[in-house]
């Protein structure tokens, strides 16, 4: 497949990555510095705008089947998917936009681009999730919700804590299909013992992985959030907490900005002020909350922020971080769980590239690891066939099968089915291996 990527960003970089060693990859970058950091790749890279005819026509999309537009321009990335048409109407479009208004203008089909993700929406909505189940460093949903996927710390002296995992009796419905140990991944067997520091990977039922995971780390549920950060997430992230009944503090430093987002959230308590001052974060009890979300655009003063917050006592700190390489290093220094809407977005687009079959993909540890959704086609080598048959190959688990609505936790005896969609944990070297079994 011949595939055509606008921008070399942070998010364009992460697609061409992941997409160039099974496709003809092209991209289109006007920045020249960000031009030559692409040139140690085995990738076309081509210094111009992605919105110029003459750059796409030098890119070849009249005979492209993909052309993904992710620059940090929403205006560009539109007009560029909107030029490729006119160049190559059989041409799929995805275009990346960060203002959630968009989304509602191409809903209602005026801007003639095929799929349009938002990075503020679903940041947001896996900040939402997440904070559902707060004890988890990553979660994600499969299957329309029905299955859930978990990324889960052993805290020390916590009741699972140096037990095996046989002895530890996951609750039915829930499968521990990963050990991440030191780096290494581990494909569990139930001798492998659980200790402190060892992030678990489980897949099931959304409440027998909520108590499996609680039992890793005797974390109770969480009731008050601070969200420090007006901006779109931070908004985004207010509306959605507040359809589900909760009343977050919402700190933002701009008056304009805090009397803008006072309008509009009426279950809010938004508070214009600093969130790194020590002695307001004091006055208003912020920090006696029980998980702060920072998320203003400024990496620095999220991280300065986060750290007061864990100094001050706060359980849980959610940090967002504008590079995705800087993820692991904020949460060596003490914040919970590391952000990167740009990791995200990346995901969301990577999974419109796929087989067809693969309904859903989460990256895991820098993208060593997957967890893909597969639907199992009537023709397929899965079809039919007996788990126990070991047709996954090593370095994979099946975590769980959803079939008519009903979620089966998978054994040796089981069948997959036409129709079935079967939740795959999978080391990176083996998606491919994985995606195959869906062909005849």
């Amino acid at each position: 497949m011949r595939v055509i990527v606008i921008g070399a960003g942070e998010v364009g970089t992460a697609i061409a990555e992941a997409l160039y060693r099974n496709n003809d990859v092209v991209v289109l970058e006007r920045d020249h510095a960000r031009y030559e950091l692409l040139q140690s790749l085995d990738i076309l890279v081509i210094e111009g705008n992605g919105s110029s005819p003459k750059s796409l026509l030098e890119a070849d999309v009249d005979k492209a089947n993909l052309l993904i537009a992710c620059t940090n321009v929403d205006e560009i990335n539109i007009v560029a998917c909107a030029t490729s048409k006119q160049l190559n109407p059989n041409l799929t479009t995805i275009v990346r936009v960060q203002d959630p208004d968009y989304l509602t203008n191409w809903q209602e089909g005026y801007l003639g681009v095929d799929v349009m993700v938002c990075s503020e929406l679903i940041t947001a909505k896996f900040i939402a999730m997440n904070l559902s189940m707060p004890e988890a460093k990553y979660v994600n949903e499969f299957a329309g919700g029905k299955i859930l996927m978990t990324e889960v710390k052993v805290r020390r002296g916590s009741q699972l804590d140096n037990v095996t995992i046989t002895d530890s009796r996951p609750p039915s419905g829930c499968n521990v299909t990963s050990i991440i140990r030191n780096g290494q991944i581990i494909i569990p067997s139930g001798e492998d013992v659980l200790t402190s520091g060892d992030l678990v990977v489980s897949i099931g039922k959304p409440k027998a992985v909520a108590e499996f995971n609680r039992r890793m780390t005797d974390n109770t549920s969480f009731q008050s959030v601070a969200i420090i950060g007006g901006g779109r997430i931070g908004f985004r992230l207010a509306r959605i907490l507040e359809s589900k009944g909760m009343a977050p503090y919402l700190i933002e430093a701009d008056e304009e900005r805090s009397r803008w987002l006072s309008e509009r959230l009426k279950n809010t308590l938004v508070l214009h002020h600093d969130g790194t001052d020590v002695n307001f974060l004091k006055q208003e009890k912020i920090d006696s909350v029980d998980v702060v979300v920072n998320v203003t655009g400024t990496e620095e003063k999220n991280l300065l922020s986060a750290l007061l917050l864990k100094r001050m006592g706060v359980k849980r700190v959610f940090c967002r971080v504008n590079q995705p390489s800087h993820s692991q290093a904020f949460e060596m220094v003490g914040v919970d769980v590391a952000i990167s809407p740009r990791k995200l977005i990346a995901e969301e687009i990577i999974r419109f590239t796929r087989d067809s079959g693969t309904e859903a993909v989460s990256m895991l540890e820098e993208d060593r690891a997957e967890v893909l959704e597969l639907e199992i086609p009537e023709n397929s080598k899965l079809s039919h066939r007996l788990l126990g048959d070991k047709l996954f190959p090593p370095g994979t688990i099946v975590g769980a099968i959803l079939r008519n609505d009903q979620v089966i936790m998978p054994q040796g005896e089981d069948v997959l089915l036409p129709g079935d969609h079967a939740i795959v944990f999978a080391e990176e070297d083996k998606v491919k291996t994985v995606e195959a079994l869906l062909n005849p």
